[in-house]
């Protein structure tokens, strides 16, 4: 069975065991963006990642190396960082924005400064049941 993303990183992080180690499948299965993109999860690491990131082409042992050598050995969680981009209702943005007569990029960007009760004032004056805006408000 081939490792999987998280045991590379741990090959990298901590056990750093050498290249020639591994078989073919765990071979195919490392990923380089992956890789790059959680280890940059960490702070420490954000300067190494954007230096070897210059080099795209770099082949994935010589990168697995790098690494090795670069990061200091210790059992390192990398949490990965989500988004802070919000889901809207497409619905309910689509709405608004024929109300202010605004891009749907604009209104989203205004959305967030309406409060929940400017929002319900302006699907009832739309004519928007109570049911649609409560389904609109989710």
């Amino acid at each position: 069975m081939a490792l999987t993303l998280f045991n590379w990183l741990d090959q990298i992080s901590y056990e750093k065991k050498p290249w020639s180690s591994f078989s073919i499948d765990d071979y195919g299965s490392f990923n380089p963006y992956l890789i790059n993109r959680f280890i940059s999860m960490k702070s420490e690491n954000i300067e190494i990642v954007n230096l070897i990131q210059k080099y795209p082409n770099i082949p994935k042992k010589q990168l697995y190396n790098f690494y090795c050598n670069v990061i200091p050995k210790k059992k390192t969680f990398f949490k990965y960082i989500k988004s802070s981009k919000q889901n809207y209702n497409i619905e309910l943005i689509e709405l608004i924005s024929k109300w202010f007569n605004t891009s749907i990029r604009e209104t989203i960007d205004y959305y967030s400064l309406l409060d929940k009760d400017e929002v319900m004032k302006i699907l009832l004056t739309m004519n928007k049941s109570n049911k649609q805006i409560k389904n609109l408000m989710k």
